[in-house]
């Protein structure tokens, strides 16, 4: 029963979790990439606090009801960072983008490192090698 983990009300850290997981693993692709010389980028980015059903489980799990979709920025602010890293042949491998303080507006780069983010080589690696025994295969770069 994959994803139902520690029940309903444990969902939002299973959330947090697996998106921390997710900029990890980014961070270490980078470094990986950036080893072997590489050209191909990898780079995170959040779309911050917006309307979206996640917003509306994770209001009902905190709160036992869903909060107005109208309070926060919209699901389609919410990609301007997705759009940022896609289009912006600035965006630098390694960055991670989202919105100021997490609730919307422009994309701005943030710190993908320690404390913001607690990402450092020895996680990175365990990580990476739980990925690859989940998927059975190792990673070539």
């Amino acid at each position: 029963r994959g994803g139902n983990l520690g029940g309903a009300k444990a969902s939002y850290d299973r959330y947090h979790q697996s998106k921390l997981s997710n900029l990890c693993f980014t961070s270490a692709l980078d470094d990986r990439l950036r080893a072997k010389g590489s050209n191909v980028k990898a780079m995170a980015c959040t779309p911050g606090v917006c309307g979206t059903d996640m917003f509306l489980h994770a209001t009902t799990v905190m709160g036992g009801a869903p909060a107005k979709r109208d309070t926060v920025p919209s699901a389609e602010d919410g990609s301007l960072a997705q759009l940022k890293c896609i289009a912006d042949p600035d965006v630098k491998s390694g960055d991670l983008w989202g919105p100021r303080m997490g609730m919307g507006g422009l994309p701005a780069k943030m710190d993908l490192s320690p404390p913001n983010v607690l990402v450092n080589d020895k996680v990175k690696d365990i990580l990476w090698q739980l990925c690859e025994d989940a998927v059975g295969e190792q990673f070539e770069i």
